[in-house]
């Protein structure tokens, strides 16, 4: 399959801003509309600390002018991208709130005043055709060890997040581990909320694309030293980190960037939540396939008891769309783990 499907709802040669463009997710995003012919506004905090987006695997797009930077300083500002968004035939927002504090309203509450300017500012601009937001498996169940989580569907939200994050003051560190899950529940929430009540008036169609823990090739250093960088964590031997999430889902950053681009660009796809979670794995899943590409590497001990998630989720409308929309005719179902963590760790950024 070419780079280019024959039918589009946003048509390469397209303008489509890209919040949080110098994220792991987003950087992928990027260059994946880059690469189909489109054109990228990334909006990112700092222009400067974010110039990487225009040299190394980026340059050659930067010089025919196909990808620009533009500051939103502070999202969680009502009408933060009102100016970004002019001219924009699309828009995909990753950008979330990294820095994680007990007080929820630090948290929770810019990330929803963020939906609400992305959403009223594309209403008020014409040239937009589509949205597709980034949120999270955890906006749909808390993913908890040892118990049973259940089946996932359309209507599933995971309401004990925000319940924690609602507690009373004092804020403490109970809320800080609740914030990150609600801020994504009431994101995603609160983008539905705004869909129900214009849905007679839209102009552009809305999708969601819900990853879980995403792993792969970093395209800056600043990935690889992430908080979220969970090969790297076991790669380092960062037990206490580990320990905190001894099973999880992963897929490859690739691919759920190219469920992105599909969600935006396929004209069948509408009002959707695809969740994109990848492959169940535990850690020694993750030990046994770095002891075998680092034979020469001392690493943690396996775990005693490994375990995977007991849950239940349909992710067969994203496996569709990353078959359909690869460029690889041979595609089929996810990027295996071992492919994912040999990406993570074959790479210039990685120093031991």
């Amino acid at each position: 399959m070419s780079l280019e499907a024959p039918i589009t709802s946003t048509p390469p040669g397209s303008r489509v801003m890209v919040t949080g463009a110098n994220g792991l997710l987003a950087s992928h995003i990027c260059l994946q509309l880059l690469e189909r012919g489109f054109n990228v506004r990334g909006a990112v905090r700092d222009t400067a600390q974010s110039s990487w987006l225009l040299e190394g695997r980026f340059k050659a797009h930067a010089d025919r002018g196909a990808i620009e930077l533009v500051s939103v300083p502070d999202f969680g500002v009502k009408g933060a991208y009102d100016e970004a968004i002019k001219g924009a035939s699309a828009i995909i927002h990753t950008a979330y709130v990294t820095n994680i504090v007990p007080d929820p309203h630090k948290v929770i509450t810019p990330m929803v005043v963020a939906i609400d300017s992305i959403l009223n500012a594309a209403m008020r601009e014409p040239s937009v055709k589509g949205v597709v937001f980034t949120s999270s498996a955890i906006a749909a169940s808390p993913l908890l060890p040892h118990i049973d989580n259940g089946n996932v569907d359309r209507n599933s939200w995971n309401e004990a997040a925000l319940e924690a994050a609602s507690a009373p003051p004092p804020f403490g560190a109970s809320h800080a581990m609740a914030n990150y899950p609600a801020s994504k529940v009431a994101a995603e929430k609160e983008i539905w909320k705004v869909v129900d009540q214009h849905q007679d008036g839209l102009h552009f169609n809305v999708n969601v694309v819900s990853p879980a823990g995403l792993i792969g090739e970093p395209l800056n250093e600043k990935h690889v030293e992430g908080q979220a960088n969970w090969v790297v964590h076991a790669y380092r031997g960062n037990k206490a980190v580990m320990d905190a999430l001894p099973a999880t889902f992963y897929a490859d950053v690739k691919d759920v960037a190219l469920i992105h681009v599909a969600a935006l660009l396929d004209p069948k796809v509408k009002l959707v939540r695809l969740q994109s979670w990848g492959h169940s794995a535990h850690w020694n899943e993750i030990l046994a396939i770095l002891r075998k590409r680092r034979p020469h590497k001392q690493f943690l001990d396996d775990y005693a008891e490994p375990y995977h998630l007991k849950v239940s989720v349909d992710q067969s409308e994203s496996l569709a769309l990353l078959e359909k929309w690869s460029k690889d005719p041979e595609k089929r179902g996810w990027t295996s783990l071992e492919d994912c963590v040999a990406e993570n760790i074959n790479n210039p950024y990685l120093v031991d």
